[in-house]
């Protein structure tokens, strides 16, 4: 089991905490699609408390993961309902499965980096 299937474990249960735990306290953490970067816990923390309270239903299914000492990779589906607004991203009330991949470093055993991509307009509903 890799750091990626720990943390996305911890992800799914909503375990802020557990998380966190899986990063460096000096993290940065950058959502691609959203142009967003998160530097250390408290702002990752806020913006998976905020996340949690507009995707509900939100979980991983981790389909491929790989590590070395010093990198991390992932594929996975990112499942949920977009149930209420994401700051400036209005809710469309609609379910998603889109493909999520994600690309980190690891620092002496915890996560230092990690990049997710995605593609928002099926998050949107727009994937037509």
């Amino acid at each position: 089991m890799t750091i990626l299937d720990k943390l996305y474990d911890r992800w799914n249960d909503h375990d802020i905490e557990g998380v966190l735990a899986y990063f460096r306290d000096d993290l940065v953490y950058t959502d691609k699609t959203i142009n967003t970067t998160f530097r250390g816990r408290d702002e990752l923390a806020q913006f998976m408390a905020g996340t949690f309270v507009s995707i509900p239903d939100l979980r991983f299914e981790l389909l491929h993961t790989i590590e070395t000492d010093t990198d991390c990779a992932g594929e996975a589906l990112m499942i949920g309902t977009f149930e209420k607004d994401l700051g400036p991203i209005k809710a469309t009330g609609k379910a998603f499965t889109i493909k999520y991949g994600l690309v980190g470093r690891i620092v002496d055993g915890k996560v230092s980096e990690l990049n997710d991509y995605w593609n928002f307009a099926e998050f949107l509903g727009d994937d037509q």
